[in-house]
């Protein structure tokens, strides 16, 4: 039935609009070429809406899942940074105990140091009671003295070249923090 009207509202209108022409427009013929564009619209809304609404309803779901995957992708980022400021803070807690333990085992090299240092002046106490009294005193206050001093200066220069190296620490840290990621990764 709808069909059957607009093609008689078209004919109509044609018809209408091919007789003017006289110059002017009449009321008559402005209103059907009114009714031909709306009855071309109708035309374009009736056949046009559906593609046109899953067009839209398309792109709507489209921006809807990027939105969604964002906000998917934001999270997961969030979640990853503060695992790594975790993993920062446990690696920080890591180096501060292997700093301590590097102190506590320069100290007992240098306690060792110093103790073999003894040892060998006991030793050469020891020979030197063979020799002359004066030789004797001469080569214990050397001796001992010697050892202490160099003991000192070796473990000095050995914990100074080991640890007062920048890169070594780097290096130490970083083979730290390696192991740290074999381990937990």
């Amino acid at each position: 039935m709808r069909y059957i009207i607009l093609g008689v509202l078209i004919s109509v209108g044609v018809n209408l609009a091919g007789e003017g022409g006289h110059g002017g427009h009449s009321p008559l013929e402005l209103i059907w070429k009114g009714l031909n564009i709306l009855a071309f619209l109708a035309i374009v809304y009736w056949f046009g809406r559906k593609p046109i609404a899953e067009a839209f309803n398309n792109f709507w779901s489209s921006i809807i899942a990027k939105v969604d995957e964002s906000e998917r992708e934001l999270e997961n980022a969030k979640e990853e940074l503060r695992k790594a400021k975790e993993e920062l803070e446990k690696a920080k807690v890591r180096a501060d105990e292997s700093v301590a333990l590097a102190k506590e085992s320069a100290q007992t090299e240098i306690e060792n140091a110093k103790a073999h240092a003894q040892e060998v002046a006991v030793r050469i106490r020891e020979r030197a009671k063979e020799t002359i009294e004066v030789e004797l005193q001469r080569a214990k206050r050397e001796l001992a003295t010697f050892g202490i001093v160099k003991a000192e200066e070796i473990a000095r220069e050995m914990l100074s070249e080991a640890f007062g190296n920048p890169e070594v620490q780097k290096r130490y840290v970083e083979r730290q923090l390696k192991a740290l990621e074999g381990s937990n990764g």
